[in-house]
């Protein structure tokens, strides 16, 4: 992806609005080998379109939307450029117990079990750093040196704008940020993006058709394993994978087709105590991209909030109550 002009900086304020899709540094190796990155370019593109449709967004919240598509795709790229050229990535396995995924509803305590569960030092959680900051070639954790710079193009590359200095503020104060992170950063960069919901220009759509018609994305689990399994090559861990999104709720059962070996987590929280919590944190999170005072904006917000939990809760019982939520309630762990 890129602007006529080549002009996305570090502050998404003053990115063009006239980004732009294209393949032209995608291998015709990588085209041939990964087929489904056409899938994860229209998925990309239809999100663009979208984007600059909504009339509610604000021009700061529409550049930020902007740029954070062209650092998705161009990662996407990176990563499936670096798979093709390296046979290492699909003849070095996974370890044979897990990975193990903490999947419960968002806001119910995932974030503060992940944490604890990555303290085992036999286990691996991948860092921000894997996930998003010059991911290829990817870098064991005890390369510090490699490890500090990228922090230090993390530190580099947060926006100059003060409005969208105080909105990553405010969001972390609803949901802290760790070194170690979700691996929705990998599914995003396949256009695996459920909470992309709220910014939709579409006045009928729900999270409940978006998740049925747009969520159906098998290829982002095909991208899922190709990216860890290139983070394994440098740092395979000594017992298992430890990995956390709420949004695979939405996709067990593709998940544990990639993952055999999986065990699920899933965490609970009083029901009347989950929702405002989410609607909080995404009314937070909707301050960068809409008119505070647009009471439409809001409303719509909070109400697809609600029907995105009522999703979530319908996906988990019909998980629960299926062959492979039966298996996995009953299956021993050997961690």
């Amino acid at each position: 992806m890129s602007t006529k002009s080549d002009q996305t900086t570090n502050d998404p304020s003053k990115t063009l609005n006239d980004t732009v899709l294209h393949k032209d540094d995608l291998t015709e190796q990588a085209k041939n080998q990964f087929s489904y990155h056409n899938d994860i370019f229209r998925t990309l593109e239809s999100y663009r379109q979208s984007i600059l449709r909504n009339v509610y967004i604000t021009d700061v919240g529409r550049n930020f939307s902007l740029s954070e598509l062209h650092t998705l795709y161009t990662d996407c790229k990176r990563v499936l450029n670096y798979a093709a050229e390296h046979n290492e990535v699909f003849n070095q396995n996974l370890s044979h117990v897990g990975p193990l995924l903490i999947c419960g509803l968002a806001r119910t305590g995932t974030t503060l079990l992940y944490n604890l569960l990555a303290c085992d030092p036999n286990c691996r959680a991948p860092l921000y750093t894997d996930m998003a900051i010059e991911i290829v070639p990817p870098i064991a954790r005890s390369d510090w040196i490699g490890q500090k710079r990228r922090m230090d193009i993390l530190n580099s590359s947060h926006p100059n704008n003060e409005q969208l200095s105080d909105l990553l503020t405010r969001i972390a104060a609803c949901h802290a940020h760790f070194e170690i992170e979700e691996d929705c950063v990998i599914l995003r960069q396949a256009g695996y993006f459920p909470m992309f919901v709220l910014l939709s220009d579409d006045e009928d759509s729900t999270p409940e058709s978006w998740i049925r018609n747009e969520m159906k994305k098998d290829y982002a689990y095909d991208y899922h394993e190709v990216f860890l399994r290139m983070l394994n090559t440098v740092d395979m861990p000594k017992s298992h994978w430890l990995l956390k999104t709420p949004f695979h709720v939405f996709s067990l059962n593709k998940f544990l087709q990639h993952y055999l070996n999986a065990l699920l987590i899933m965490t609970h929280r009083r029901l009347d105590e989950v929702l405002p919590s989410l609607c909080s944190l995404e009314l937070v999170a909707a301050d960068g991209y809409f008119d505070k005072t647009n009471s439409i904006s809001r409303d719509r917000i909070i109400k697809r909030c609600c029907q995105f939990f009522d999703t979530e809760v319908e996906c988990i019982m019909k998980f629960r109550t299926s062959e492979n939520g039966v298996l996995d309630q009953c299956r021993p762990s050997n961690l």
